[in-house]
Parts: C-alpha cells; structure tokens; sequence
C-alpha cells in the first residue's frame, strides 16, 4: 500500500496510529529496493510525556530539525497517545549517526523515539506499550529476532546515554521476546537496570555545542549526525564552517569542515561519511571532485585557494584545515614576515623565502625574547584574524599556546549549568574552561571526554609520540588514525561495572574486509573491539565499554572470570592460511599501530606492562599464533 503523504520540512508524515493501526500499517509496508535490517532506539529526554502535546509537538521537534538544517529525521515517536509517524520508514532518516546506515553499503536503520528521559527509571506506560508494539512488529514484519534487529543509540555515540542509562539491552531484548511468544516477561534481576548518567554529561554535550555553534550559523552540534559522530571518532576538531550542499557531475553532495578535514557524502548516504584529505591522497587537483571541495573549504575561511602557494600547499599536506583569514605580512624587529592564519595553526616566512614555510605552534613555547616578540606578534594577528584579542596574561591564552589548540573560534564568556557558572573559549581543536571565579585552574573538555570514555576531541593522537624503540617510532606526519566500522559488531555483552585491565592479541588468518564481514555478521558470536591490518590500518568494531566476546572465561583458584568483561580484544591480520604458511610477511606497519593504539588504551586504563596477554596462551596452545611480534617493544608502551 502507499505510504501516507508528508508534509513541511523536513518531510514528515505527522500522523498518529493506534496499536492495531501500526500492526496493519507495518505488515503491509513497502519498503522499496532496500529494506532496513536495524532498528536504533533513542529517549527524546526533552519533550517528556508531561509536556507531549501530540500534533503540536511533533510539528515543533520538526521545526527544530529544520532549524539545524535537517533533510530527515528520526522515522517513528512512541508518546502517551499513539505511535506517531515522522521520516517515511522507506527512506533512511537522521538519526543515530554513523548508525543511520548508507544506500551505498547497502542498509539502513529506522529510528524509534521513546518519549521521556529513561536515565534513572525504566518506561512504562503507554510510551512502554507503544514502544514495544513498534519494535515487535517490525520484528516480525523483516524477520529479524530482536537480538539482531535493536540497538541503541549509545552503541554509535559514545558520550550519550540514550536511549537512558536506566535502559539495558537485555531488558529490551526480553521484553519484546516476551511479546512476540505473547509471554510474561522475565523479572529484572536486583541491580541489573544500568547505571545514572554521569553528572559531567551535560557539561560535556554543553561544551560541544558551544565549540560547534560558532562557525555553523546556529546549527550546533548534532549527536546524531554521521559528520559530528565521524569527527568526534576521528579527532578532526571542530567544525569550520556549517553542513553545506555541492553538486558535481550532476551528483549531489553534503559537506562540512572541520579544523583537521573537510568531510563529504554523496545524497542521501549520510552514514557513508568521507575525508576530503583521503580523496586528494597528497595532490592538488585541477578539477572534480576532490577541487571543488577544497575551493569550498577554503571559501569557508573567507580566502580563496591558491593551487600555487607554499602556504596553501603546506596546508593541504599537513591538514590544517581551512584559513581563518587572508594571507598578510607584518614586520617585527626590522624583519618582514608573510603569514596566514588556518584553523589548526598559523604559517609564517621571512620574505622573500615564500619556500621556507614555518609553523607558529613550533615557537609556542619559546623564551628568548626575539622569538618571544615574532610569536606573539602573530598570535595577535591570528586572534584579530579570527575576531577576537590575543591576551598573553591570560590563563586561557597560555594554555591555548602551550598546547597548540588552534585558532580562537569566539571571545571567553560564561555558561552556567546546574547552578555552576564557568567561564569558556572555544578553539579550533579544544574548549577551554573553568569554574568561575578559579580562572587560573584551566581544564580542557577532550581531558573531560577522555574521563568519561569519549575520543579525545582534537588531540594529534595519530602524531602522539611513542617512547625509545626507535625502529617503531612512526613518521613525522602521523598516518596512524581509527576508522569505525559500520554497522558495528553486535557480539557483545556489558561490563557490568568491571574495569579494564586486559588487552588480548588475536591472530586472525585472512585479509580485513573478510574479517570484517565474518565479525559484524548478525549470527557472529566473536569479535574483538578492534583490527588491526598488515598496513597499518586500525579499525573499530565494538566500543570499548562493551564486553565484546573474544577471550571467554578462564579459572583461578576454583573460581570463574569473564575475561571479556575485563579485557580490550585485538584481532592482527595474518595471511590466509596462518599458522601453517609461518611467514606473516611485514609486519612493522602493524606493530608500529598496535604499540600506538596501546598507548591511547593505557591513557584511558593506566594498564600494567603484564597487561598484554596472546589469546593462544589463554586457551593452553603451543601454537605461536603471534610468533615474529616485538612483545617486550609493546610491553613497554604500558610502562
């Protein structure tokens, strides 16, 4: 049958549905060519059920996603009243991120909104029946058990509790079986629903939204969509300028940048989120694609790009992002400079060596006085650039210079939450902060996102530097970044509060794509947090604070341990074939990765040297699995 109209913008249908209307509306539903294999459940938080107004309020959150520049949202809203219908559950919404899913990978998710806040209780209720109805029936209408069908929102976004932290997966999963078999479902067990949100999350999603807001026109920052998860996940800093719309060779793309990359997608595979830095691979091009981009960020920054300038070409290689104002030139102590401001760092020369290009965080630290009086002169001019003052007495600039944050993206000011005020300025890689009136205690949101398991927000984790053994030392330029995988792996359980203090190391025979596959297969029941390939290349399939089901149990002292709750599982590729073949080829490029990737795990853990354990020791085999691996090198990454 076809689908009922929509209406406004973005298009929603803004119809509401009984129980058995739903039931009747789902099992008949034509879901076009591709039909969505997830189901990701979210918590509105705001509208609760006491200020639900139906028609009202659903027109409302409408006009809000509008407002945020939305072409979609999320598909389904189970409320007090009904089951009310918003995107079309034909076409993929926004969402869930990176979790939306992508028509060039082939999939999809329809998003269901609980109304209310679920981070201390449990729904119920009506929003309960409705939600339930909707999750069981379109359990049965695409045959997929709700095991392998329901996630949550919190799987694609690690710094939101959604759909509640009171909410566990188990609970969800039991009661809609219960529904489906037309049983009572089983009682929670003392102690099993989740734990309450932590009291920093609202500073954290407070401090994201105040460093995205000032170069978006408003649009903010946005869990939800695919670019803000990609740029949280990939460190690149915060965005430069507001989601925009190209087209090329008559294909339409969205496009954002942010202060270490440009990120595209071609309409409407929002969830297939692309770097305009891996397109360019290192060149300049004429035309296409990958030009139009780089015109379009540069644009953002208000200069035009200049194929032929050392400036813009050093910026290309290095990831500088986009320029905060145009080229100029000042002169200090009797010596003229050139210099341009980009979001990252500032570019400077002595004319007329236009080659000789230089980088302003090199001198940050510097004390003799000449470089002291070049430096903050240019730090002066990169503040005015950006619109703001350069105050070389204040906490907050020190800070910023100390720890090359980038360039200013507004003025400080104060924000005050829950009856606590704190003074903030947001820059191109970190927000700045403290409590009011303690301004020399400055404190940064990445150190507070690191606390609460996000990744670290702007931080040069792919230039970290790595300790002695030389011969793993990487590059200057970095290369070492992680890709997440999606959909992610779904073998996974929860900690249940347990601590890491475990990494394994897997050898897996066969090339990546094929383990990829094998591990985010809905029947998998192995899959470890993270791969790593014979070139480098890290991947992310399971979010650390989940249990991923890779090591089992083990027993000491007549006692049983689920290691996967307190483990990190690490599977290394090996040639097809492995054990028997004995020759794993180079393996440095992966070493050099792991030993990065270990130094990131034992910041978040403090993990002892002993930490490090092969899974073929664990299951009693003589087989070396990992024979050829440096393991006192990577032992002493945890040192």
């Amino acid at each position: 049958m076809p689908d009922f109209p929509t209406e406004g913008s973005p298009p929603f249908i803004n119809r509401m549905l009984t129980i058995a209307e739903w039931r009747e509306y789902v099992a008949g539903y034509d879901f076009g060519k591709l039909t969505p294999t997830r189901l990701v459940l979210h918590h509105t938080y705001r509208p609760d059920e006491t200020s639900w107004r139906g028609l009202t309020t659903m027109r409302g959150i409408q006009r809000f996603y509008a407002g945020k520049g939305w072409t979609a949202g999320p598909h389904i809203f189970a409320a007090p009243d009904g089951i009310w219908l918003a995107t079309p559950m034909s076409q993929i919404g926004i969402h869930a991120g990176a979790g939306n899913g992508s028509l060039a990978k082939g999939w999809y998710s329809i998003g269901l909104e609980m109304v209310g806040y679920f981070d201390k209780v449990l729904p119920s209720g009506k929003v309960w029946e409705h939600s339930l109805a909707v999750m069981g029936e379109l359990s049965r209408r695409l045959q997929i058990p709700p095991r392998q069908l329901i996630s949550f929102h919190r799987d694609y976004t690690n710094q939101k509790s959604c759909p509640g932290w009171a909410v566990t997966k188990e609970w969800v999963w039991s009661q809609v079986e219960a529904y489906l078999n037309n049983s009572t479902p089983p009682t929670i067990p003392p102690g099993q629903i989740g734990t309450p949100t932590p009291d920093d999350e609202r500073l954290i999603e407070a401090l994201l939204e105040e460093g995205y807001k000032h170069k978006t026109n408003g649009q903010g920052y946005n869990a939800d969509w695919a670019f803000h998860a990609y740029a949280l996940e990939h460190q690149l800093g915060m965005p430069m300028g507001p989601s925009a719309r190209l087209t090329v060779a008559g294909k339409v793309y969205n496009y954002q940048p942010f202060a270490r990359d440009t990120l595209y997608c071609e309409v409407p595979n929002w969830g297939d989120v692309k770097t305009l830095s891996e397109l360019l691979g290192g060149s300049i091009p004429p035309s296409g694609l990958g030009r139009t981009l780089l015109d379009a960020t540069y644009q953002a920054g208000g200069s035009p790009f200049r194929p032929d300038w050392a400036f813009h070409q050093y910026a290309v290689a290095r990831r500088l992002g986009p320029p905060v104002g145009k080229s100029a030139q000042i002169t200090v102590d009797g010596k003229q400079y050139a210099y341009q401001a980009f979001a990252v760092d500032t570019l400077y020369n002595l004319v007329p060596n236009w080659s000789d290009v230089r980088q302003l965080s090199q001198i940050g630290t510097a004390t003799d006085p000449a470089t002291v009086r070049l430096r903050d002169t240019l730090l002066t001019e990169t503040f005015k650039q950006a619109g703001t003052t350069y105050r070389p007495d204040w906490a907050f600039h020190q800070r910023a210079r100390q720890w090359a944050i980038g360039a200013p993206l507004a003025n400080s000011y104060q924000l005050t939450l829950e009856k606590t005020t704190y003074a903030l300025q947001p820059f191109a890689l970190d927000v700045l902060y403290n409590v009011v009136p303690n301004w020399s205690d400055v404190k940064r949101l990445s150190d507070l996102a690191r606390q609460h398991g996000m990744p670290v927000l702007g931080m040069a984790m792919a230039i970290a530097p790595l300790v002695s053994a030389e011969s793993l030392t990487p590059p200057d330029d970095g290369g070492f970044s992680i890709t997440q995988v999606t959909p992610p792996a779904m073998a996974f359980g929860e900690r249940h509060g347990e601590r890491v203090s475990m990494v394994v190391l897997h050898a897996v025979p066969g090339a990546v794509a094929e383990t990829i596959a094998a591990m985010t297969d809905f029947n998998a029941r192995f899959a470890t947090h993270y791969l790593i390939g014979l070139d480098g290349r890290i991947y992310r399939l399971i979010d650390e604070a989940k249990a991923a089901w890779h090591a089992g149990f083990a027993t000491g002292g007549g006692v049983w341990y689920n290691l996967n709750r307190i483990s990190i599982g690490i599977a290394l590729e090996r040639p097809a074939g492995w054990p028997a073949t004995r020759d794993a080829g180079d393996m440095d490029a992966q070493t050099r990765a792991l030993r990065w990737l270990l130094r990131q795990l034992d910041a978040r853990y403090r993990l002892s040297p002993d930490a490090i354990v092969i899974w073929t020791s664990l299951a009693g085999s003589d087989d070396e699995a990992l024979s050829g691996l440096p393991l006192a090198a990577l032992r002493e990454a945890l040192s």
